[in-house]
């Protein structure tokens, strides 16, 4: 069982968001299950929402409440909890809902056709490309966490985590080269 996201809705309860964890996944510097009701839910129900985890089942949800002012705020409650299945510690929990840090969380799969060692070298290459070659991460401001079936990006600025996407659907997932010579139609200078 790996990191999962999954939506639900039934006629008893508010739609919902469930994301399943490892629990060897989880941030080391704290145990979430001792203060999940004071870092997490009293966050989640500060923006309207409530949370819930399941320590035993390993899954954590988030629904909207008759209190959730926007209903579209589940899907960064939804990110804000994928973001501790990483290994992230609490404390990006309020900034996520509150919108001062931007996320997104980019599915990652490997496309038809390609085998499974090719995917794995172009995976590996473009993560040398991000961070080595091109910086983004700092030029971007941004911290990404590449994992094997998702990326994780967290920025103060929603363009750059429009911009992580594109290069994840362009170069890994797609044909575009992931280099200088392509630089202008990737858009990595802005």
């Amino acid at each position: 069982m790996g990191r999962s996201m999954q939506i639900s809705e039934d006629e008893d309860e508010y739609c919902g968001i469930t994301v399943s964890f490892l629990k060897e996944d989880l941030c080391k510097e704290e145990n979430l299950y001792e203060i999940w009701k004071e870092a997490v839910e009293a966050v989640f129900e500060s923006h309207g929402l409530s949370c819930k985890l399941r320590w035993n089942e390993g899954n954590m949800s988030v629904n909207v409440t008759q209190r959730t002012p926007d209903p579209d705020i589940i899907f960064k409650g939804a990110r804000a909890l994928f973001v501790l299945t990483c290994g992230l510690s609490t404390q990006w929990v309020e900034p996520m809902l509150s919108g001062s840090i931007y996320s997104d969380v980019i599915g990652i799969r490997k496309p038809d056709g390609v085998s499974e060692k090719d995917f794995s070298r172009k995976y590996d290459n473009f993560i040398a490309k991000f961070e080595n070659e091109f910086g983004l991460a700092d030029k971007w401001s941004c911290c990404v966490l590449f994992h094997e079936s998702h990326v994780v990006v967290l920025a103060d600025s929603l363009k750059a985590t429009r911009g992580v996407r594109q290069l994840v659907q362009r170069c890994l997932l797609g044909n575009i080269p992931f280099d200088r010579d392509h630089s202008h139609v990737l858009f990595l200078d802005f």
